[in-house]
């Protein structure tokens, strides 16, 4: 009863309307999830990446995602703010590897009252389950499609003509996406099944360059294995092993010859033992994983002053490569229920460690060449040309981590209490973390169709290995030509340094209702989250005169959220329906955002407010609902429909003028943070299946699916832009 999490099956997973069918966006159809702003931008249709994901006000690099138990978190950058064409470091993502959601057999999401079985999150937790074999030989292929020509762009009437002949990567007038793949389940012998899998997403984005279209690609693929064998009838053994390579090609805008394309994705070998004994079951996994952010270009960049303010640059800023390796091993001990008087005890604990190491290359020292005119008043040494230096580098970083759990699910009559305490230790901060975790239900007329919910819980967000590797990266310096010799001329004044910090964590109170009400289940529920020691970015001026950003722990949050759901199944149907209601105030969004010791006061509707205080920028609309349908119909017609309801909202921008009518205790005045009002809209996303059965097992489905289909215009965050207007999707699936 305490603590179930939310689950969404294949069965729903395969029907829903879900663009380019992520695991993140299957979640949208769940309550206290939110999206960035900018997930559907109508400028990038053509992007693939799945959409960064923000659960009970948890930042998006705050949530633990798991592939059959095993992590799947990125500790290298995994807030994925950093520029694509950043000269010395590479954007990130929160999760390594990136799963096509019809390879999901379900999907749990925990948003409050998280077991103790969890830790390294702050946010939520999202655990993906592959499809296991089938006993019996099966197989589907399947194609599905999209285009720019099925598409409606809403778009800003002054970047319209801009828009349409673009020349930059993030804004795509033309796209084609292709998704496609197959699954194979073959039992060798009555005890020893296989599936094997392959899902690839794809997606060519023609641009200008130089007055010729090129075309950028993207590229997303799965494979899998997996494959269960039961040895005994007390014992299961599993094996998986999944490979997700992405890629991504792409150019300078004004830069000729500066191809370059990023890699990301990774491998995940896994291999786990289920043994029942006669007071217990024992989960035994050990898994080896491995993921890249890395990119390929060319190795030096030159730009060169035709005339005044008239550049002609070629080239772009060298290979980078960024890799984490981890070893996890896993063991879960449960015990069968056991009396002691009135109570009944199911005891569970277990033990999480994981050897994570991060390392970051650069193999070549590139160069950034200028050549400026003799006139230029910029130019420090007239004639003579310089160079920008980014040295070879390879910086490495790892860590350990040691987790223990254990909880009692303890019954007594009407009443489910769940004491837990988990400890996480890891050798890279040196943190010993203690969280408490408490929640109780009470069946309230002993019939199981009203509880009431309870509980405590202390969640310790994962560590990051991004600050860590940025103080690797040899400093960059300037060169000039001085008699044919390239002569050191000045250092540079920005570096990065690591230092020991608290591991930021979250208390949590949760009160709830659950009924049992017109065949289905309704959920009430209120959580209230208090973030402390949050990571944040310092930016001062060190002794040896160079400024340096440090990671700090002066961030802070405050979440609540009211949240109201009712789901049923029955016969051919499925209904969910939930409204919530969120409030989330927020000192930083990113751990690269400067937070300062001491929170500082800013003019707010006229009144200082504490910069902690302000509404969350991004992932913060108050007002979220949504009503999810599916539903099987004679002549094998199968109709599902997502119905989302966005509330309007006051988005929080820094002016950057002062409130000359206020004054700080220090005798200045504050800045003046202004609301940018944005209204809501009602998005509603629908599907069609249309089965026709062949011959013996064999069938073929058509599917067409409308994304957006009233075609609203909706703004997205603080800027001009909105999100894509109506798109069509059209598929086909065979099965046999």
């Amino acid at each position: 009863m305490t603590g179930q999490g939310s689950i969404i099956q294949s069965e729903t997973l395969e029907k829903l309307p879900l663009r380019n069918n992520s695991i993140n966006e299957a979640l949208t159809i769940l309550p206290g999830i939110q999206f960035s702003e900018t997930a559907n931008i109508s400028t990038q249709g053509g992007e693939i990446l799945p959409p960064q994901v923000s659960i009970s006000g948890g930042k998006v690099f705050e949530n633990n995602f798991t592939i059959d138990g095993i992590s799947n978190n990125s500790l290298l950058d995994p807030n994925g703010k950093t520029p694509l064409d950043s000269p010395n470091d590479l954007a990130g993502h929160a999760q390594e590897m990136f799963l096509d959601a019809s390879l999901a057999d379900k999907i749990t999401v925990y948003d409050s009252n998280v077991s103790a079985r969890y830790g390294n999150f702050k946010g939520g937790v999202v655990d993906a389950e592959t499809i296991n074999p089938l006993p019996w030989f099966s197989s589907k292929l399947f194609y599905r499609t999209t285009r720019d020509e099925w598409t409606s762009f809403h778009l800003d009437p002054e970047k319209e003509e801009a828009f349409l002949s673009s020349t930059d990567h993030r804004e795509q007038p033309k796209f084609r996406k292709h998704h496609y793949g197959f699954d194979f389940h073959i039992p060798l012998t009555p005890r020893l099944l296989t599936v094997s899998g392959y899902r690839q997403l794809y997606s060519r984005i023609p641009l200008s360059q130089e007055g010729k279209s090129k075309t950028q690609e993207r590229r997303e693929e799965n494979f899998l294995f997996k494959s269960l064998f039961q040895p005994t009838l007390s014992i299961d053994l599993d094996f998986l092993w999944t490979y997700t390579p992405y890629h991504g090609t792409y150019f300078k805008d004004g830069y000729r010859d500066s191809d370059y394309t990023l890699y990301g994705g990774g491998h995940l070998f896994s291999v786990g033992c289920h043994t029942r004994v006669p007071i217990a079951t024992l989960d035994t996994q050990v898994a080896y994983r491995t993921s890249e952010n890395s990119r390929e270009a060319p190795t030096h960049l030159t730009q060169t002053e035709l005339s005044k303010n008239i550049w002609e640059r070629e080239g772009f800023y060298g290979d980078l490569k960024k890799t984490q390796q981890s070893f996890q091993f896993k063991f879960d001990l449960s015990f069968l229920p056991i009396s002691l008087g009135p109570t009944n005890h199911v005891l569970n604990t277990g033990i999480d460690t994981q050897h994570v190491e991060g390392r970051f290359e650069r193999s070549e020292t590139s160069y950034l060449y200028t050549y400026l005119l003799n006139d230029n008043p910029f130019s420090t040494k007239d004639d003579y040309p310089n160079r920008k230096v980014y040295e070879e580098s390879d910086a490495k970083a790892s860590l350990r981590q040691y987790g223990f759990y254990l909880e009692n699910i303890i019954t007594w009559g009407r009443l489910e209490f769940r004491p837990g305490m988990r400890v996480d230790y890891d050798d890279y901060m040196h943190n010993l973390n203690l969280a408490p975790r408490m929640a109780m239900a009470v069946d309230v007329f002993s019939n199981r169709q009203t509880l009431l919910i309870g509980g405590y819980n202390r969640y310790y967000a994962n560590t990051l290995l991004a600050y860590k590797l940025r103080e690797g990266i040899e400093d960059e310096y300037f060169e000039q030509l001085i008699a044919d010799e390239w002569t050191f001329w000045k250092g540079h004044n920005t570096d990065t340094q690591f230092s020991e910090l608290n591991t930021p964590y979250a208390d949590e109170y949760v009160l709830g209702l659950e009924q049992r009400l017109f065949g289905g289940k309704m959920v009430a529920k209120y959580i209230q989250r208090k973030g402390r020691e949050e990571f944040g970015k310092t930016f001062e001026k060190e002794e040896d005169g160079i400024y340096y950003n440090t990671l700090n722990n002066n961030g802070r949050s405050q979440h609540e959220s009211y949240s109201l759901s009712w789901e049923r199944h029955w016969r051919n149907h499925y209904l969910s329906t939930n409204v919530t209601y969120q409030e989330t105030d927020s000192s930083n969004e990113s751990y690269d955002d400067l937070v300062e010791e001491e929170d500082p006061l800013v003019s707010f509707q006229g009144k200082l407010t504490s910069k902690s205080e302000l509404p969350r920028k991004d992932f913060n609309r108050p007002w979220v609902a949504n009503i999810t349908y599916i539903g099987k119909f004679p002549y094998g017609l199968t109709f599902s429909t997502i119905a989302k309801y966005r509330g309007g909202y006051k988005a929080i921008q820094n002016s950057y003028k002062k409130n000359p009518d206020v004054t700080l205790p220090d005798g200045t005045n504050p800045y003046i943070y202004e609301e940018v009002k944005k209204g809501g809209a009602v998005i509603i996303s629908c599907r069609v299946d249309w089965e026709k059965r062949l011959y013996q097992n064999h069938s073929m489905i058509l599917s067409l699916e409308v994304n957006n289909l009233l075609n609203k215009k909706t703004s997205v965050g603080d800027t001009d832009d909105y999100e894509i207007g109506r798109q069509v999707w059209a598929g086909m699936e065979y099965r046999f």
